[in-house]
Formats: C-alpha cells, sequence, structure tokens
C-alpha cells in the first residue's frame, strides 16, 4: 500500500481538528456560551454533537464570524 500525499495531507487535518467547548468558542468569537448554545440547540449555526454536549470546530467558528457579519451603511441622499 502506497500513502499519497493527499491521504497524508487528510488524516493530518483529521488529527489536527480542535473542538472547542461552547466556553472556549464564546471566548474566540467573543459572544456568550448562553448565545452559542442557544443557537446550536435551534440548529441556527454551524456546530458539532458529542452525545448531548455541544462541541464547535475552528470553520464552525469561522462561519458563525461570516454570518453575523454586517455590511456598511451608506448614508442615503436627501431628495
Amino acid at each position: 500500500m502506497e500513502d499519497t500525499s493527499e491521504d497524508a495531507s487528510a488524516s493530518e487535518q483529521a488529527q489536527e481538528q480542535i473542538l472547542y467547548t461552547a466556553e472556549e468558542a464564546a471566548a474566540l468569537v467573543q459572544l456568550t456560551p448562553y448565545w452559542l448554545k442557544y443557537r446550536a440547540r435551534q440548529g441556527l449555526i454551524p456546530h458539532r454533537r458529542v452525545g448531548r454536549l455541544f462541541r464547535f470546530a475552528r470553520e464552525d467558528l469561522e462561519a458563525i464570524k461570516d454570518m453575523s457579519a454586517q455590511p456598511v451603511k451608506t448614508p442615503r441622499e436627501s431628495a
């Protein structure tokens, strides 16, 4: 069996994936653990379930940040 670089990088990524608790994730995205758990329970934000516990991967946190980004409002011209 020959291990290709794609197989090796996929296994490295799987080993490196860290799952954060709601408390750890909340500190990273500057939200409250309650907010994360509530939204995850509602299915409104990406998350993982480990048994009955909520866990968040780095890509989940990036997606949550992207979801909450607000476009810059430009002032409207008066008529």
